[in-house]
């Protein structure tokens, strides 16, 4: 198996397109054939069905990101990026994580500053790096005594009364370096402008991959999760469901494009963070399944929003819009997407937000009006960024455009997998923590 993410990551960085796309089906056979209640230790390593399902995710997105550029610098900084993700998602103990989970923001700083599109850049890296690594330092602090105790390990022995699982106090700064990395409302301000500023390729790893480090993070903290205070759990599940609601009516009222996308994660990270608190094998399970659908579908709608932009000239929906006249080939790869990013059937997406919308409702009715808002929203926002973006009069008369192979063939990679994911019949299996 590690082999395997080594020879995915050698190929990414000489950029040989045709093996890629090989490994690309071999992975994805892979992933199906792996039985979701196995688990696997490697010394150092811990490699279970989470972690590997982040990891298959990790090497086909940037399998897809090496098929879109030829640039030798930019090729050896995904193949950085994507070593440090396969260590993140594989190790066995939180200083290590942590360590990893750190180590991201190095090439991504190196990804917005080298290639981002606008000179703001540098306040929009200098948001990343504050957010994430002030807000991560406590939990510095706290791994460094949970190691003196001998919980550093994932899966180690813990005792339900240690006050790290019971204090309020020690639960926040223990979590918000995931909240904020995830990010929930309130902390996702570094999210919006890394996003705008970013090249398409670090829009793509953002939203895909980098934020699932922080609902990682949270997965693993999970026995810490199901014995906290349920002051402390109402808390965070009251942030996270509240703090999507407001997200959700925020992005429809986007006129960017691309900060529209953006937000919608937010929104589809609150019901992840929800799912997560509710301490229950549903929720964690329909957490890692939007997740992973949600890696594919964010992605998806970054890319071919750059496609209509480099046709445009523009984010903005008062300029772009009617993009069906120049870009008809394009307009079905836009709706199906959006089906994708709300949930539509059969996604991966509709079963993991079944899963944890079951999970969530189960502990009180009160929360079935931010999920219904949230869901609701999430189809309203989605069909107005179709809308908004294919239909109407265009601001300026453009030849019709039809879409490259090249283009057709980066939508099919992200639009496939969300959709045959959900025929493996495994994917019920509950996790063993």
């Amino acid at each position: 198996m590690m082999k395997l993410m080594f020879l995915s990551i050698s190929l990414n960085l000489t950029g040989l397109k045709k093996m890629s796309m090989s490994l690309m089906v071999l992975l994805l056979v892979y992933l199906g054939m792996h039985y979701l209640d196995t688990f696997e230790i490697f010394s150092f390593f811990s490699l279970d069905s989470v972690g590997w399902s982040f990891m298959a995710l990790t090497a086909w997105i940037f399998l897809i990101l090496s098929l879109m550029s030829s640039s030798k610098s930019f090729l050896f900084i995904l193949a950085f990026l994507q070593f440090i993700l396969f260590n993140a998602f594989s190790v066995s103990s939180f200083i290590s994580f942590y360590i990893w989970f750190e180590a991201s923001l190095v090439p991504t700083f190196a990804l917005i500053l080298g290639w981002g599109y606008q000179p703001e850049r540098l306040m929009a890296t200098f948001y990343l790096i504050f957010y994430t690594v002030f807000a991560s330092l406590p939990l510095l602090v706290i791994l460094n005594s949970l190691s003196k105790t001998g919980q550093n390990y994932f899966h180690s022995g813990m005792e339900p009364t240690s006050l790290f699982s019971t204090s309020f106090l020690i639960m926040i700064p223990l979590m918000l370096a995931f909240l904020v990395k995830l990010p929930l409302y309130f902390s996702h301000l570094w999210l919006i402008k890394a996003h705008v500023e970013a090249p398409v390729a670090g829009s793509m790893i953002l939203a895909s991959i980098l934020l699932k480090l922080g609902g990682y993070g949270l997965i693993r903290s999970f026995y810490f999760i199901s014995v906290s205070s349920s002051f402390f759990l109402n808390s965070m599940l009251s942030w996270a469901l509240i703090g999507g609601t407001f997200a959700s009516f925020l992005c429809y009222r986007k006129s960017d494009m691309k900060m529209m996308i953006a937000l919608s994660s937010v929104a589809h990270m609150a019901i992840v963070a929800g799912g997560i608190f509710s301490s229950s094998v549903w929720g964690i399970n329909g957490a890692v399944m939007i997740m992973l659908g949600h890696g594919f579908s964010s992605s998806g709608l970054f890319c071919i929003a750059n496609m209509s932009y480099l046709r445009g000239g523009s984010r903005s929906f008062k300029i772009l819009k009617g993009l069906k006249n120049i870009l008809p080939s394009l307009t079905l790869w836009w709706f199906l997407l959006l089906v994708v990013n709300m949930a539509g059937p059969p996604t991966l997406n509709l079963l993991g937000e079944i899963s944890a919308i079951i999970s969530l409702s189960s502990l009180s009715l009160v929360m079935w009006l931010p999920i219904s808002l949230m869901v609701w929203m999430a189809a309203a926002y989605s069909l107005a960024l179709y809308l908004k973006s294919q239909h109407g009069k265009m601001a300026k008369k453009s030849a019709a455009l039809p879409g490259e192979t090249n283009e057709h063939l980066l939508n099919l990679l992200h639009w496939f997998p969300v959709n045959i994911l959900i025929l493996k019949s495994s994917i019920f299996i509950p996790w063993i923590f």
